[in-house]
């Protein structure tokens, strides 16, 4: 979630941040969780997704990889700002930026939309940007932070997570998103788990097709 100008001529120097998510967005990288091995969940249409337990939740943290045919400015374009939900993002139902702190620092409210039977959940997520000009990459941290907006007719969720964009030349840049959501209420993560991997391919294919047109 990064806002990216196209009006100077280094792209790193363009960026700046925004915002989420998601579906379905580990946030500082302390959040994310080092202990356990990435395992191959599925490999399809050049999309690599990997999971991993973490401690403390009995929801698995998922990884995307994929190589994208687009600029910088463009894939952050498309992953979306956090001003109104994005075209890949399934089960947003609306998104708003709460407060701006700095160019590359925001809060968003985002609002999920869970298939039936499920109720609603919102969010509250903290974006963070960094960019390494040297490295040619941009790397977003994501994490909840309830204490920014009160609770709403909805059960409140939490996650953490991360994006990277980081070009390689030739128009295409490599996109790594990691997640872990924790969607609150009485699921069970004996329903989620199973099926995270193929959610997360559907969205990531989608990002990927909007950056490429």
């Amino acid at each position: 979630m990064l806002r990216v100008s196209n009006q100077t001529p280094d792209a790193l120097h363009r960026a700046g941040l925004t915002l989420l998510l998601t579906v379905l967005l580990a946030a500082s990288a302390s959040a994310v969780s080092t202990e356990a091995e990435w395992t191959l969940a599925q490999d399809e249409k050049q999309i690599q997704l990997y999971t991993r337990p973490v401690p403390d939740s009995p929801f698995l943290e998922v990884k995307a990889t994929t190589l994208i045919n687009a600029s910088v400015e463009k894939v952050a374009e498309t992953f979306g700002y956090g001003d109104g939900c994005s075209g890949w993002q399934t089960m947003c139902q609306s998104s708003e930026v709460l407060s701006t702190v700095s160019e590359t620092e925001r809060y968003v409210y985002l609002v999920l939309d869970l298939p039936w039977p499920l109720e609603d959940r919102d969010m509250v997520i903290h974006s963070t940007g960094q960019i390494d000009r040297e490295a040619n990459t941009v790397t977003v941290q994501l994490q909840s932070d309830s204490s920014k907006h009160p609770a709403q007719d909805f059960i409140r969720a939490e996650s953490h997570g991360m994006y990277q964009i980081k070009g390689l030349g030739d128009g295409q840049v490599e996109f790594t998103y990691i997640i872990r959501t924790d969607l609150g209420g009485d699921l069970s993560p004996d329903i989620i788990n199973p099926r995270l991997a193929a959610s997360m391919h559907s969205d990531i294919a989608s990002l990927r097709e909007l950056a490429e047109k």
